[in-house]
């Protein structure tokens, strides 16, 4: 069974790996703490707070975008975001209502727009 704090690394698209990174703290800590084996400290979950609070937000921007340009099919191009950026569009794209298309990309129209400046 997983640990709450397995749950909020997979919740959140953490590895060990960066979720020792981002406490900064060694690996072997991280593991500990996901196997339920140590103690989570307090400070743990308030950076586990602090990025979720991020993801949010960036999906709420997103989502004041998406609607103020009157809800266009969705376009997102992840190949260059960092890991919050793609946690917040995935956020944004799970609560959008079922229907609206969804381009993983540029799309055509995006590509020639660029073209152009």
């Amino acid at each position: 069974m997983k640990t709450l704090y397995a749950a909020c690394l997979s919740r959140l698209g953490l590895s060990l790996a960066e979720a020792a990174a981002l406490h900064d703290v060694g690996l072997p800590t991280v593991k500990h703490w996901s196997a339920g084996r140590r103690p989570v400290p307090q400070g743990v979950w308030d950076d586990l707070r602090r990025r979720e609070a991020e993801i949010v937000d960036g999906s709420d921007e997103l989502l004041e975008a998406w609607e103020g340009a009157g809800r266009p099919p969705i376009e997102i191009d992840d190949s260059s975001a960092d890991e919050i950026a793609v946690m917040a569009a995935a956020d944004f794209l799970l609560n959008t209502p079922e229907g609206v298309p969804v381009q993983l990309g540029p799309t055509d129209a995006t590509r020639e727009a660029r073209r152009w400046r």
